[in-house]
This record gives structure tokens, sequence and C-alpha cells, in this order.
């Protein structure tokens, strides 16, 4: 019996056929991942957007096209994710545009909603590459068009097309060359055929529950054959995020950021848009994405961490830290250390601590913003997707992180642990802050290059963190106030007798009152003099200073410490946005380890 049209309760159904599809064979688009990275996550990512929209789908039977396809729309504008998953998205605001006040739709007016999906997703990209999901995408759409103004049956026009779609497919292996030396298909493209093959299987069955069932994202096994370099990967963070605001023009927005990166998609429409870019400098993206809107959903993947991960030999144990780790990113680097940061907000925006806002940029808008900044620890599924990579890589895992006192991030991180209860991960308690965390991050890097077993570096960090300390000069506590870490009363106080005070860590790793001083540059000479104190009985004695942004008081500190122990190294550190938010700007630390 011939489909002469489509209402949108088919509609829906035939969406969801399509990620059922893509979902049982993300293993294998994982695998495939070649172009424009050989990061193996296009199948996770397609797979997580089409999740999205799946989840908001009804099974209304009276719901029009029209509403079917703008609810299709919305929702994989906000589960994009990856070059590919954003395509996408682009693709269903494209198609939902053409879709505009139906109820059900014949295969004529579909060829035409298609052909405007098409030229969506080819305007989302500043320089659209052929031999990728976009060839597809233009060869399928193509066919619809022109066999829909002579074809009535949706089961022959959509079969018929779908034939097109696999030769298209088939000949992204000659039109890209990273494809043809790895002899695989584009993986985006193939998702999307496996979109058209589930719809197109469904429309001819008319089946529902072969894939009404909840879709999994599974975690990365393998990644194609390359002959990609680390230094062929010119853009570090695979950054993503989604922009609401009132109006935000699209062509002007990928202009603005063309400088900052390569693989560029922004999509959507004037009211909400999802921004993708590969770049090494992402806070810069955001500081122009942040002038059309609130930003949220932010994401940023470090590809050649990935890509040293899956390419490179490393240690059997992946240690993890967060954010508030303060450590020289050369270290963390040549240590494959993995951070997961903490959240940082400005009103409705919120940041990826260090990432998509550096310190340069916080202490900036903490001068300029009307909202004070606040901070949230990275949830539980942060880390069981982190951890879920990483055990793919490695036979185990140890996570440290700021203290248990201080924030929800070390329970969080137990919590994601929790679900991977055949695999070693333990979870351990910094008991320190800023450098003092840096310099515990460090001990463990070494432990594990050392050669030590999981057990023995564990061991080895829970006794360390007893060997550091720091000393902080506060130079206002209005910060701490706005954050709730003091009380108005205190701040007031303080306030009027100009107290300075200065801070140390108890054995819990939180900061504490532990003197005062009544003028700023006495409060550091003060930190000083505690310090020279603190370390007369110590051995083999290591320093680190840390500053929110005031770098001429960490230089003073520096001066006056080689001036006693010689030309010793002694890094200098900008505090993390996430701590800055509460130290302010002005505060000065000196990080503290010895030897027992």
């Amino acid at each position: 019996m011939k489909i002469k049209y489509i209402d949108g309760k088919r509609f829906c159904r035939g969406i969801k056929a399509g990620a059922k599809k893509v979902c049982d064979n993300q293993d294998y688009l994982n695998e495939i991942n070649v172009f424009p990275v050989p990061d193996a996550d296009t199948g996770s990512n397609m797979a997580s957007t089409l999740k999205t929209v799946v989840e908001d789908l009804s099974d209304d039977p009276n719901e029009s096209v029209d509403s079917s396809s703008r609810k299709i729309a919305d929702s994989a504008l906000e589960g994009a994710r990856g070059n590919s998953g954003v395509i996408l998205a682009q693709f269903f605001h494209g198609l939902a545009k053409g879709l505009e006040e139906r109820i059900k739709i014949s295969t004529e007016q579909f060829g035409k909603a298609v052909q405007q999906a098409r030229e969506s997703a080819y305007e989302a990209l500043n320089q659209p590459k052929e031999g990728t999901i976009l060839t597809v995408m233009k060869d399928w759409a193509e066919s619809i068009y022109q066999n829909s103004k002579k074809v009535v049956d949706f089961q022959e026009l959509l079969h018929n097309s779908l034939d097109v779609a696999k030769k298209s497919l088939e000949n992204t292996k000659t039109k890209l060359e990273s494809l043809r030396k790895a002899n695989v298909v584009d993986a985006g493209a193939q998702g999307f055929v496996y979109i058209l093959e589930g719809i197109t299987h469904f429309i001819k069955k008319g089946r529902i529950k072969e894939f009404d069932k909840q879709i999994q994202i599974k975690p990365v096994k393998t990644v194609a054959h390359t002959d990609m370099t680390l230094e062929d990967i010119k853009f570090r963070f695979c950054t993503e995020c989604l922009i609401e605001g009132q109006q935000i023009d699209l062509k002007t927005l990928r202009r603005q950021i063309k400088p900052y990166g390569d693989s560029i998609v922004v999509a959507g429409s004037e009211y909400k848009a999802r921004l993708h870019i590969h770049s090494n400098e992402p806070a810069k993206v955001f500081a122009y994405a942040r002038k059309y809107g609130d930003l949220l959903q932010q994401k940023a993947d470090d590809m050649k961490k990935q890509y040293l991960v899956s390419h490179n030999p490393h240690p059997s144990i992946a240690l993890v830290v967060d954010s508030a780790c303060d450590l020289p990113q050369e270290f963390i680097d040549e240590h494959q250390i993995h951070v997961i940061p903490v959240r940082v907000s400005f009103g409705n925006s919120t940041y990826i601590d260090k990432i998509t806002i550096t310190p340069e940029y916080f202490y900036e808008m903490l001068l300029t913003e009307s909202h004070h900044p606040k901070t949230s620890q990275p949830p539980p599924s942060e880390f069981r997707n982190l951890y879920q990579f990483l055990l793919s890589h490695y036979e185990s895992i140890i996570s440290i992180h700021i203290p248990e006192a201080a924030s929800g991030t070390y329970q969080n991180a137990l919590t994601a642990a929790k679900e991977f209860p055949e695999k070693k991960i333990s979870i351990v308690d910094g008991k320190s802050l800023s450098i003092g965390f840096g310099f515990v991050a460090e001990k463990a890097a070494m432990l594990i290059k050392d050669g030590k077993d999981h057990d023995e570096v564990v061991r080895g960090i829970e006794k360390f963190t007893k060997q550091t300390q720091l000393f902080v000069s506060i130079p206002s506590l209005k910060y701490l106030m706005k954050s709730g870490r003091v009380s108005k009363a205190k701040g007031l106080v303080a306030k009027i007798l100009n107290i300075k005070p200065i801070l140390h860590l108890d054995q819990r790793g939180m900061p504490q009152h532990f003197s005062k001083s009544f003028s700023d540059m006495s409060a550091v000479k003060k930190v000083f003099k505690l310090v020279m104190n603190f370390v007369k009985d110590k051995k083999q004695v290591r320093f680190s200073v840390a500053h929110c942004n005031d770098i001429q008081k960490a230089q003073y500190l520096v001066k006056q410490l080689k001036e006693k122990f010689g030309d010793i190294p002694i890094t200098i550190m900008p505090v993390s946005p996430v701590l800055g938010a509460h130290a302010g700007i002005g505060a000065a630390a000196v990080g503290i380890t010895w030897e027992i």
C-alpha cells in the first residue's frame, strides 16, 4: 500500500528509528572517525545528539508535522555534540523551517523542505568541506527533490534516494585525503546514512517495538588507523556552547570567531544558537559569543590529549585532578594529567574554568560584570564520561580533588566511580588548594612515572598531603563576603579597621585565619616572614607562588625567597578563576612543600 502523506506521529517515529540505527552502530562510527581529527567520538556525539531528540518526542496522534519538526530541531540544538551533531541540528532546523504550518505532508512538500534543510546545513559553516556529511546531505536532498515531483509514494521515494546517499557516502573515500589513506568513509556521513536507513525501514515496515527501548551511549573502544601525527592537530580544544539571546547574528559571529580556529559551525536562530569550533583560544571565542547572549552548556574536549591517550604509550594508571589544582600546563601535558574543570558562572552564563574563561578574562569580568561569580562542582555525569573514556585506555584511575570539606567535587567523583564496580578507581582528598594542590598532583605524577603500583601511589599521595602548606594574603574580604564564605558582619569590621587577613590551611586543607596586617603590602611582607618561620626546621624545601591578577606581588615574593635560598626554581602561577572568585583581585600566596 502506498504512503502518500506523513503526519506528525509518523514523522516522529521515523526520526526515532533513524536515531536507533545510529546508536546501534555508534562503536563503528567511532572506529572510522578520521576527519577532521581522529578523536574517535563521532558515533558517541551523534548518538548523544539524537538521544536528546528522542527523549523529547511524544507519540501524540494529533500532533502536526510542523509541531513535530520544531520539537526535533529545538531538541537537536539543545543536545548537539561534535561537528556532525551541530551540522545535523542545523539540518533539522532548516527542515522545520520548510515544514512550517504543515499538519501533514506530501512527497512534493517534503522534497522542498529537505532542499531548505540542505541549504541551511551549508550555511552553518564558514568553509563547507565536500566529502563529508554535507555532501551526502546535498546529494540525498537533491534526489528527494527531483523525484518528489513525480513520485507520490514515500516508500518508493525514500528507498530510491537512499541508494543515492549510499553511493555518495562511498565517494567520500576519494574526496578527502585523510579518508583515502585510512580507507574509510566519513564517519559523520555514515551516521547520516544510518539515519536514512532507519527512517526508510520504518516507513516500509511500520514497526515501533524494535526501537522503543532506551538509547544508550557507549564508550569509545577503538580508533581508526591514521597517519595523522600530534603536530597535525593545529587546534587543541573541540569547544561548544549554547547561546540564548534576542538578536544573535549567526553570520557575523561566524566571521568574528574565524581567526581563532577551524571546524566552525554556528547553527540555530536569532534566539538560540549552538556554536562549535576547534580552537587554541576558547576564551577569546566565548568573549565574542558572550556579546550575543547567555552562554550555556559549555563543553571543551582536549583533542591533543585524547590523541596522545589513544595513539601513544603511557603508564597503566590515569591521573585525574580538578581545575582547582594550579600547575604549569607544560607539566600537565608532559605527564598526561587529566583535568576535569570546575564551572564558574556570571549570571546565566557558565564557563569552563581555565579553558573558556582564563584568569585574564575572569579578573576583567570580576571588575566589569554586575553579577558576582558563582562556582559549581562538575556533576557526576562529567566524571562518569571521563572515567569511561580513560578506562578504555588505562588499567586504573587515581582521581585527586579539592578538599571534601570545601566542595562537593570529591563526593561527585566518588559517586561516579561507584558506577564502575569492577574497575580500580581511587578518589583521593588532595587536602590543599591552588599551588599546594599542584604539589600534590606533581608528587602523584612522579610516583606513577617511577613505576609505583596503584596502591603505592595512593599511599604516597595520602602521606604527602601532610607535606604541603599555603600562606595567603587577602587584600579585601569583599569577595569572600559576596561568595558567602565570610559573614557581612565580619567583613564590615575588617573594612572599618582596614584589616588584611592572612590565611593558611588546616589539616583538612581548608583556609583558616592565621594572622593579619593593616596594609596591603605589609600583608605580603608578613606572608614572607611567616613562610620563613614555618620552613626553618624543614628539609629540602620547595616553593611556588600564586597571585590573583597581581604579578608584582608574586614577583616580590619570588625575589625575597631567592635572596634567602639562592637562585632556586620557583614557579609563578595565576590562581585559577574558581578560587579567585573567593580570594579576589590582589590576593597572593606562597605554596610550600618539603621532605620528611
